[in-house]
């Protein structure tokens, strides 16, 4: 008799809810109190996911005579929640639990729970190129007509910043408020933006910026470049460090805070430097080195640990510092984004084939 050989499971099969979506995944972003997933893809549509879970880790688990087991899923992921946004480009969080959505035609829409288009925000004065909003000081700043226009809230009064010949296609403020870096075609800047606001710093780029990531505490600004680079800015002195020697572009970056570690993707294995007091940048060797280029990363809120996704879909999480690490999933679509929410249970994934999911850990898995 024929035997078939059974597939073999991953965690990826275990512990994921899978939507397929029509285009590429190519933005996620989980909101301020992590209930729900925005899910954006490169045809423009804009569609929620929840977090809550009928069949989370924990109910799944079987201990039997000291053998730890997991059963798979029974039943399909709710459905996700449709918005009426067919042509957005990046996701944010905001206030009540809502996003903020840009839209390729320069609107800024704030999308409540519900997936409703609830107001315009800062988009009265010409289309917004780019933008970002501060949960710390529920501010939003909006690059429009080479202006960085600023409100706090929904209904606070709009201050305005002159960029002069600027055109920033990424806006990033610190996790305090204080500050924002804008990067542009070859320039990236970094502007006071609370009492005192102006320009604080500049530096010529010698590639086109893909990414921009403040450390914790606000000090550290790091910005990946198009041509295989990482630019690292000391905010507080003005020095900055080019680091070359990229493979490939430096398309995602991260910060880990509990080792104040930048992570890039770009080589043949997660890139990190270690920044240390007085400010020094040395290299960290992160995960196993091998022939696919890293395409994007993550860093663990709360643990010193980075998911790394792979064009060959491969999923891994790697401790900073160790070559060990753990394949969540070992093939699929290219991956494009990874997220993890922010009390770090859930790792959301996109890849280039249209799938969407949320990992959802069992709390003894990262002891």
């Amino acid at each position: 008799m024929n035997q078939q050989a059974m597939p073999n499971i991953t965690l990826f099969d275990l512990l994921a809810r899978n939507w397929q979506r029509q285009a590429p995944v190519q933005n996620l972003c989980f909101n301020e109190d992590d209930t729900l997933l925005a899910i954006g893809a490169a045809d423009g549509t804009v569609a929620l996911a929840r977090l809550g879970d009928n069949e989370p880790p924990e109910s799944r688990i079987v201990i039997d005579n000291g053998q730890t087991t997991i059963h798979p899923r029974q039943g399909k992921p709710s459905p996700l929640i449709s918005t009426r946004i067919h042509e957005g480009t990046r996701v944010s969080a905001c206030r009540d639990g809502a996003f903020l959505t840009q839209t390729r035609s320069g609107e800024l829409l704030r999308v409540d729970r519900s997936g409703e288009i609830a107001a315009k925000v800062l988009s009265d004065k010409g289309p917004v190129t780019a933008f970002d909003h501060c949960h710390a000081t529920d501010l939003t700043a909006a690059a429009a007509h080479k202006r960085l226009r600023l409100q706090s809230g929904e209904t606070g009064s709009i201050r305005e910043i002159d960029l002069g010949t600027r055109t920033p296609g990424i806006v990033l403020m610190s996790g305090d408020g204080r500050l924002a870096a804008l990067a542009s075609a070859d320039n990236l800047s970094v502007w006071g933006i609370m009492n005192d606001p102006g320009l604080l710093l500049e530096i010529s780029l010698p590639a086109a910026p893909l990414s921009l990531r403040w450390n914790s505490n606000g000090r550290w600004l790091s910005c990946g470049l198009g041509t295989g680079g990482l630019c690292l800015v000391d905010v507080e002195t003005g020095a900055n460090i080019m680091l070359g020697d990229f493979p490939g572009p430096v398309k995602t970056l991260d910060w880990s805070s509990t080792t104040n570690t930048v992570l890039a993707s770009g080589a043949y294995r997660i890139a990190g430097w270690s920044i240390g007091a007085p400010p020094t940048c040395d290299a960290i060797a992160t995960g196993r080195a091998g022939f696919v280029m890293v395409d994007t990363i993550a860093a663990h809120p709360s643990k010193a640990l980075v998911a790394a996704g792979y064009p060959n879909g491969r999923i891994a999480i790697a401790q900073i510092g160790s070559p060990e690490e753990l394949t969540v999933r070992d093939a699929g679509g290219p991956v494009t984004e990874l997220k993890w929410s922010r009390d770090g249970r859930h790792l959301a994934v996109g890849d280039a084939l249209g799938c969407a999911a949320i990992i959802t850990f069992p709390n003894e898995i990262f002891k």
